[in-house]
């Protein structure tokens, strides 16, 4: 055989090679498709973005020193219980088809007993004007705000918050039935058990464990009885509404990968965080909501036995403008996690606080191409509510955390539309992640 032929063999043979083991081009033009009915919507909460709630728990909290920041106060907010069709002609021009949001308990029942015929009224025009625009309905009966009276009466603690919360599920489902599509009886139960009752950095302010485990009988219990309670009531109209809660997940990530202690620690944490809820519920949940905002990175030193939550600027990670970690991959974590439930997962909330739009862009990227890459591994996910429509009233962070795809100027209230926005408008209106809006994250590294 001759050099040349020689040298030409080995060419062929190493191309041969070289094409049984390829991957796909990095840069394949293909559009990443959601289901068909997938829904695409944005998430709002009654006393963040309405303005002139006075009647309920926060209302009072905020008005005590240092408790928000810069003393910032809720007041107006972004005046939405006034402006809400203009908001939602915004969003349908974005081609939303979903959005939830909460009532306010404390509206609706200021004393106890006392049903306001004006705010149910308020609501239902609310709800018709979504309905009116195209987009199904998802309606949160408790989003971390209480009426008055009801804390006066302990709260969650006290001894009748169960048939209170059912009595005021009732009440709803009789009011707004026949315009709700989704039910969420409650939001993030553990992160409002963990700040109010734990921690004590929001209403009541209380610090006792014996009190927060009291709270979580009673957040379970009253979840189980306000289900029962919109279910009989759907059944009495002929429909069939879904009922859910939407839970704040998390992802852990251990320093000390081959450590017993350490997994075993981590095992706890996430089986408490991220499943205790689901399990002290189960049979209760016609769908699983997901608000998924936090990476937690914990890590064990030398001698000690208690683990501490990493400093993320000593390792220069990237996080929101209020230190919350990004980290698209946790997000996947958590949707596998639920897999095992074998029920509907709708995200419930996602989001980022920046000023930086242009990361808010690929941040909503990147996250929305590990949901896509849950459901291409079999998870059952329906819908996307971003967090959030508008900047708002962020609790004890104030004003300061911009969530919002809408810019609110709080001196004027004008909005403005920010460029992520349109680009999650076009996600949307496609049902897909198209190439070129793929490239705000090249391979999902931001």
């Amino acid at each position: 055989m001759t050099a040349s032929l020689k040298k030409t063999t080995r060419s062929t043979r190493k191309k041969k090679a070289v094409a049984a083991f390829s991957l796909s081009p990095a840069h394949a033009h293909l559009s990443l498709h959601f289901p068909k009915g997938f829904l695409w919507g944005t998430a709002t909460a009654a006393h963040q973005v309405e303005g002139g709630n006075k009647k309920n728990d926060w209302s009072l909290w905020e008005q005590l020193p240092g408790k928000v920041a810069g003393g910032d106060r809720s007041g107006r907010s972004a005046d939405h219980y006034h402006r809400y069709a203009m908001d939602f002609d915004l969003a349908a021009a974005q081609h939303m088809n979903a959005h939830r949001l909460s009532v306010e308990w404390s509206r609706i029942e200021p004393r106890e007993g006392e049903w306001n015929v004006k705010e149910i009224a308020h609501y239902r025009a609310v709800l018709e004007a979504l309905r009116a625009r195209g987009q199904q309905t998802m309606v949160t009966l408790f989003h971390f705000t209480v009426p008055q009276w009801f804390a006066a009466r302990g709260g969650w603690a006290g001894k009748d918050a169960v048939g209170y919360f059912s009595r005021f599920a009732a009440k709803a489902a009789d009011a707004f039935g026949d315009l709700v599509d989704f039910w969420c009886t409650q939001n993030e139960p553990l992160v409002y058990l963990v700040m109010g009752y734990v921690l004590g950095t929001w209403p009541p302010g209380v610090k006792n464990y014996r009190t927060a485990w009291t709270v979580f009988r009673h957040l379970t219990a009253g979840h189980v009885a306000a289900t029962v309670e919109l279910h009989e009531r759907a059944r009495m109209l002929g429909r069939a509404v879904p009922v859910g809660v939407a839970n704040n997940l998390i992802s852990f990530y251990s320093y000390r990968k081959h450590s017993p202690l350490d997994a075993l620690s981590l095992s706890l944490s996430d089986w408490v965080w991220n499943h205790a809820y689901y399990r002290e519920t189960r049979g209760s949940h016609d769908y699983l909501g997901v608000n998924y905002y936090f990476h937690q990175r914990i890590k064990r030193e030398e001698g000690k036995l208690v683990q501490l939550f990493v400093d993320l600027r000593a390792e220069n990670r990237e996080t929101s403008d209020i230190g919350w970690e990004v980290y698209p991959a946790g997000i996947f974590d958590v949707l596998q996690e639920l897999g095992e439930h074998h029920l509907p997962i709708y995200i419930t909330e996602n989001g980022i606080a920046t000023v930086n739009d242009d990361r808010r862009i690929r941040f909503l990227v990147a996250y929305l191409k590990e949901v896509y890459h849950a459901i291409q591994s079999g998870i059952d996910i329906r819908g996307y509510f971003h967090w959030s429509l508008l900047d708002n009233f962020e609790w004890e962070k104030g004003y300061a955390a911009r969530f919002g795809l809408i810019d609110v100027d709080w001196q004027t209230l004008q909005r403005r539309p920010k460029k992520s926005f349109s680009v999650y408008g076009r996600i949307a209106g496609e049902n897909a992640l198209s190439h070129d809006i793929l490239r705000y994250v090249g391979h999902g590294v931001l």
